[in-house]
Formats: C-alpha cells, structure tokens, sequence
C-alpha cells in the first residue's frame, strides 16, 4: 500500500501574531512554524497503518523553503519519502487552488490511500480533502475519528456526521480521507528519526514539473481583511421570581441573542 500525507505550515499555537500593515494577512517574518494539528495526527494515523503491514508513507507539502521544517519533521516521524512543491507563488492561495497542485502532485504516485488534515489551524477551510478527491475522481470521507485497513483493498473508518452521531463505514480504496485531531496520540520524534531524516529522499517540483503556470495557481478567493475580535463585555440582571425570570431569558436568548 502507498500512503500520501499531506501537511501543511501554519505559525505556531503559542506565536504572537501581528496584523500586516494592509491588514490582510499577519506578519509572518519572526514567526516560529509548525506543521498544523489536524495534519500531525494524520502523518501518525499514516505511520500506524504502516505499522500494521507494509505500506509507504509519502508525505506531500507545498511552499516556500519554510516548509522544509515540516517535511523534515514528518520524516523524523517515520515517513519513508517527501514531495516538496517549492513556490512562493502558492502563498495565499485558497482552497481549491491547494487542492489543484496537490492533486498535480499526487497523480503520478497512484496513492491507495491519501490523507489530509481535516482543517488547518490558520485557515479552517475545511474544503482541501472534498476538493482533491473531486480533482482526483476518488471517494472521500471527512471527519475521520478511526480507521483501519482490511484485507480486501477496503478500509474501515468511523467518521462523526452532525448532532455528534458517530457512522461506520467501508471504503473502497483508493481514497481520501480528511483526519480529525484528536485521533491518536502523536508521536514525538525519535533521535534516531531524526539523525535519518536527512537521508530520505526528498524530491522537490516547481509548479512547471507539474504541468501548471502562474495562471492556474490564481487564487478565486482573496482575503480582504483580518483583524483581532474585539473585547466586549454586557452583563444584565434579570428581576423577579423565578418563573418571570425563565420567561425574560427566554425571550431574550430567542428574540435578541437568536440561539434559540
């Protein structure tokens, strides 16, 4: 079996975050990046089903040099190879644009199984997966809690659908799937993945390796502005016994606050 993972860089959880002088997008210079949650549990959801019988685990990045960190990071984890879409033209780049030059990348490879990361910790898009699969013509499934390969070029995955309800399914392979955090306990990279990292293949492409131009990666979403949510603070006391009480909150959660 052939596994593709993809990750992705974001800054890391504990960054003090700048907003740019345009303000749409953070200063990202001094910034520390890591590779985003939902994508490590996918790199250790790769590695268990590697360990349960024989499988490559290929793991697939787009980015400038920065993404190096994160490759070599997955590398150190025990994934066997990388594929690294080194262009600083896919910054900003919105959903549908990443899913079109992963899908480029991933096709000669003729993965089993392709895993993403639900979401990632920037943008939460949460369209990546749906996308590749569509680009890819594979079957997809999202918010994968648990799974696990069968003998017959199937795999079983539990994935959460909406009012927490929980469905499990067979998958024929190949596939996509989008991983939830929270899936398996991530592993720490050992010294000796480390010290080997450096010595896995590598392969890096440019965006003309993959038959693609400056054109094609034009995003169809742009940003227009970002900012931090800003502080307020509203506090009122409801008077009276406690069924006038009721009936003032009542009103108040459907009439103003709308959650009811």
């Amino acid at each position: 079996m052939k596994i593709l993972v993809c990750v992705k860089q974001v800054p890391e959880k504990d960054a003090r975050l700048r907003i740019a002088g345009d303000e749409t997008w953070i200063v990202e210079d001094g910034l520390g990046f890591a590779i985003s949650e939902c994508d490590r549990y996918g790199v250790e959801a790769a590695l268990r089903i590697k360990e349960a019988g024989e499988a490559e685990v290929v793991v697939l990045s787009l980015g400038g040099e920065r993404a190096s960190k994160g490759i070599k990071e997955a590398l150190a984890m025990g994934c066997d190879r990388a594929i690294h879409v080194n262009s600083d033209e896919l910054l900003g780049s919105d959903a549908i644009t990443i899913a079109k030059v992963l899908a480029a990348a991933a096709k000669s490879e003729e993965a089993d199984l392709i895993i993403c990361g639900q979401q990632s910790d920037d943008l939460s898009y949460n369209a990546v997966g749906p996308a590749l699969a569509q680009f890819l013509d594979m079957r997809h499934v999202q918010i994968v809690l648990e799974m696990e390969p069968l003998a017959d070029g199937r795999l079983k995955v539990s994935h959460e659908l909406d009012n927490n309800l929980i469905e499990t399914v067979d998958v024929q392979l190949p596939a996509v799937i989008g991983v939830q955090s929270g899936i398996n306990d991530v592993r720490y990279a050992s010294l000796k993945g480390i010290m080997q990292a450096g010595s896995k293949p590598q392969q890096k492409l440019g965006l003309a390796d993959l038959g693609l131009s400056a054109d094609d990666v034009t995003p169809k979403v742009r940003i227009e502005k970002v900012g931090f949510p800003v502080r307020t603070s509203q506090a009122e006391i409801l008077e009276g016994d406690a069924k006038e009480v009721a009936n003032q909150l009542v009103h108040k959660l459907i009439n103003d606050a709308k959650v009811l």
